[in-house]
C-alpha cells in the first residue's frame, strides 16, 4: 500500500509539473534508453555505498558480526524508502535487526542512535565538499547561495540533535512506556538504558570518527550513482560537477525529512540544480525517476529480507521451549 501510494504521489508531481511548465519534455523517451537495464545498474551499484553504511555502523560496535550489520542497514533503507510516512520507521526496523541477531535492544537502539548522529555529520562535510566544488567549478551559480544557507541552517540542528541525545530527554523518552503502562513494561536501569550506552560509545572517540570518516566515504560513494545514471542517458557530467548536484540534492531531502521520501522535493531539486549544469527538464527528471525505481526496487528486496529473517526467529523461539521441554521428560526423578 505504501509502495502504492508513493508512485501514485510521484505521478501527480510530475503531471502538475508538466501542466505548470508547459511540458517537462520527452521523460518517457529518456527513460526508454536507460531502460530496465537503468534501474538494475543502479540497484547493483547502489549495494556498494549501502554495504559501507553497514560497515560504518559495525565499526561502532566491538562485538557482532559485519554480515548482520550491513543485512540490518539494509532492512533500515527498505523500510524508510516505502514506508517513510511512519517516522523513524527504518531506524526501528534496524535496531529490531539487529536484536535478531543477539544485540540487546538497548545496545541496537544506541548503535543506531549515534550512527545516525555519525551519517548526519558526514552528510554536512559531503555539503561543505560539494559547496567548494560549486565555487570552483561554477562561482556565479545561484545553487552555491542555497548550499550556504542550508549549510548555515542546518547547524542549530545539529547543536540540537547532540543536545537531546545528551540530555535528560533521552532518559525520560526511554522510560515513558514503563511510566505510561507500569503494569506490562518495565525500565532498564540507568547503567543499562539507551542513554547509558550512547554515552558508551562517545567516550570512545576513535570509533565515533571512524564512523564518521566511512559515512563520509558512502556519501562521496554514493554520488557515483547519479553519474551511471546520466551515463546510461547519454549525458554524462564530469564527475566534480556530479557530487557538486549531488551533495546539494541529498542536502534538500534531509531538510525535507518531513515528506515521505522527500516525493516531489526530490524531482523538483534534480530539475532546478541540473538546469545550473545545463541538464534539460526531462534528463533531470528520468535520473530521479531511475533513483525511484532502485529505491523501491531494494526496498521491497529489503521487506522481503526482513519478513523471512523475522519468521526464522520466531520458529526458533517457539522450538526452544519445546525442547527443553523434551529434555525434561527424558530425566529421571
Amino acid at each position: 500500500m505504501g509502495a502504492a501510494l508513493r508512485l501514485l504521489l510521484v505521478a501527480a508531481v510530475i503531471t502538475g509539473g508538466w501542466y505548470f511548465r508547459g511540458g517537462f519534455g520527452d521523460v518517457a523517451g529518456a527513460l526508454r534508453t536507460a531502460g530496465w537495464l537503468g534501474i538494475v545498474a543502479l540497484a547493483a551499484y547502489h549495494l556498494g555505498p549501502m554495504a559501507l553504511c553497514g560497515v560504518a555502523w559495525r565499526s561502532l560496535q566491538p562485538k557482532g558480526g559485519l554480515k548482520a550489520f550491513v543485512l540490518s542497514r539494509w532492512v533500515r533503507e527498505g523500510v524508510s524508502e516505502i514506508a517513510g510516512f511512519l517516522p523513524l520507521s527504518g531506524e526501528l526496523a534496524g535496531a529490531r535487526m539487529l536484536t535478531r541477531h543477539g544485540i540487546r535492544p538497548a545496545v541496537a537502539a544506541a548503535l543506531t542512535v549515534v550512527d545516525v548522529t555519525s551519517e548526519v555529520l558526514a552528510q554536512f562535510v559531503f555539503s561543505l565538499i560539494g559547496v567548494g566544488l560549486w565555487l570552483w567549478r561554477h562561482p556565479g551559480a545561484e545553487v552555491v547561495r542555497w548550499g550556504m544557507f542550508g549549510l548555515a541552517a542546518s547547524l542549530p540542528v545539529l547543536a540540537a540533535f547532540f543536545f537531546v541525545q545528551r540530555s535528560a530527554l533521552m532518559r525520560f523518552i526511554e522510560t515513558l512506556p514503563a511510566r505510561l503502562l507500569p503494569k506490562i513494561w518495565q525500565a532498564p536501569e540507568i547503567e543499562q538504558g539507551v542513554q547509558a550506552g550512547i554515552s558508551a560509545i562517545y567516550s570512545d572517540h576513535r570509533r565515533v570518527l571512524r564512523a564518521v570518516g566511512l559515512h563520509l566515504g558512502a556519501w562521496l560513494l554514493s554520488a557515483g550513482e547519479a553519474a551511471v545514471a546520466l551515463a546510461l542517458l547519454g549525458h554524462p557530467l564530469p564527475l566534480a560537477d556530479v557530487v557538486a548536484m549531488e551533495s546539494i540534492i541529498f542536502a534538500i531531502r534531509s531538510a525535507a525529512f518531513v515528506i515521505p521520501g522527500a516525493i516531489g522535493v526530490q524531482e523538483g531539486g534534480y530539475v532546478l540544480v541540473g538546469a545550473a549544469l545545463g541538464l534539460s527538464p526531462e534528463l533531470a527528471l528520468a535520473v530521479s525517476l531511475l533513483k525511484r525505481g532502485r529505491e523501491l526496487t531494494l526496498g521491497l528486496a529489503a521487506l522481503v529480507v526482513w519478513h523471512l529473517v523475522e519468521t526464522m526467529a520466531k520458529r526458533r523461539d517457539r522450538a526452544r521451549p519445546a525442547a527443553a521441554g523434551r529434555e525434561g521428560e527424558g530425566q529421571t526423578p
